[in-house]
């Protein structure tokens, strides 16, 4: 025998002191008849319930509390291994689109690299839903989804040069991702991982602030950071796409990237804060290998949360009784009898007699 919602016990504390102030009722009641002559004559001269009666439903009463409060408290018995059904991971994916992803430190350069390890990422791992965020001064959406090749059609073909306002804000990116999962009704019997691909340069937002309320969510943020510690110039491209020569910034010099340890450190507190896992792969990869590994130890927790044991609901035992008793004591119990005529009115007579012919 055990109890599911043990708490509920400390009502059983409330059945003595309900018998208390019954006890205290009944004695009350007799001081009061008393203050108007001989107990057993009043008594004889109203109507009501008989003492046994009373102290009958007060029994009752106390008995039927003691059960419901045991009852509240969920009492169990024996057990059994229940298999739960599955429920899955969505991942929502934040692919940084801005200007600076497309240095080549990484071969050809880091979007197109990103894009080709979260296709071979997301082609290996079919069973879970995932939606994608591309970011860069603002964000664009593709909501959660099981069709893997629809949500590969939405960043494959996605460049920095089609997003008019350029910029990274990282923060953006999170909060349009946890309003992605808040707003899908399934989510939020799922786990939930915000995967964010960034070269860390953030220029707008806190996005620290932004994880730490996706964490309160109970999603994790996952940053997998990519890019070269030394400076590399930013290639410049037309809007069909073909390059034409490097970013220039108002001076005519060629615009550069570089991974700071500032960037780094701001990117660790993110991860930390949303209750992730920071992720820097080695110079000239992405580290999508690093993060398969990081969901896939996720998915074996999660399988083994679906086991779990089982105990037998007693609570109908001693709450039916429960509900007869109080049933018993409010009804079938009369709360007030009428005395036998002969015995109130033999009384009444004597009384009335006495007093007529006294002088």
């Amino acid at each position: 025998m055990r109890f599911g919602a043990v708490a509920w016990l400390w009502l059983l504390a409330l059945v003595p002191l309900l018998g208390a102030l019954m006890a205290y009722a009944t004695w009350a009641r007799r001081r009061d008849l008393a203050r108007f002559g001989d107990v057993l004559l009043v008594s004889s001269l109203r109507d009501g319930s008989p003492a046994g009666w009373r102290a009958a439903r007060s029994v009752l009463v106390l008995v039927a509390v003691a059960l419901l409060a045991v009852g509240a408290a969920r009492p169990q018995h024996g057990s059994r291994t229940e298999v739960v059904a599955r429920r899955g991971i969505d991942v929502v994916v934040c692919l940084d689109v801005s200007k600076s992803m497309l240095a080549r430190d990484v071969a050809p350069s880091r979007i197109e690299r990103a894009k080709a390890e979260l296709e071979r990422l997301l082609t290996e791992e079919p069973g879970d839903r995932v939606a994608v965020v591309l970011f860069a001064g603002d964000t664009m959406e593709y909501p959660l989804t099981t069709d893997h090749e629809a949500a590969l059609r939405f960043f494959r073909d996605a460049h920095p040069w089609e997003f008019p306002v350029q910029g990274t804000s990282i923060g953006r990116a999170i909060t349009a991702a946890r309003d992605l999962l808040r707003r899908d009704p399934l989510a939020s019997r799922r786990s939930r991982v915000i995967l964010l691909i960034t070269d860390g340069e953030d220029l707008d937002g806190d996005p620290v602030a932004a994880a730490r309320d996706a964490a309160s969510d109970g999603v994790q943020v996952f940053i997998n950071a990519i890019g070269s510690t030394v400076p590399e110039p930013i290639p410049a491209y037309t809007q069909d796409g073909r390059m034409a020569g490097y970013e220039r910034d108002s001076r005519g010099e060629i615009k550069q990237t570089q991974f700071t340890p500032q960037m780094e450190q701001q990117l660790r507190s993110v991860a930390e804060v949303g209750h992730g896992t920071y992720f820097r792969p080695r110079a000239g990869e992405v580290g999508i290998d690093a993060v398969r590994r990081q969901l896939s130890r996720l998915r074996r927790s999660e399988v083994s949360e679906t086991q779990r044991t089982v105990y037998e609901e007693l609570a109908w035992v001693v709450l039916f009784p429960a509900f007869a008793l109080l049933l018993v004591a409010s009804g079938l119990l009369p709360e007030r009898v009428r005395r036998r005529g002969g015995t109130a009115s033999g009384v009444g007579a004597g009384m009335g007699a006495g007093m007529g012919g006294a002088p």
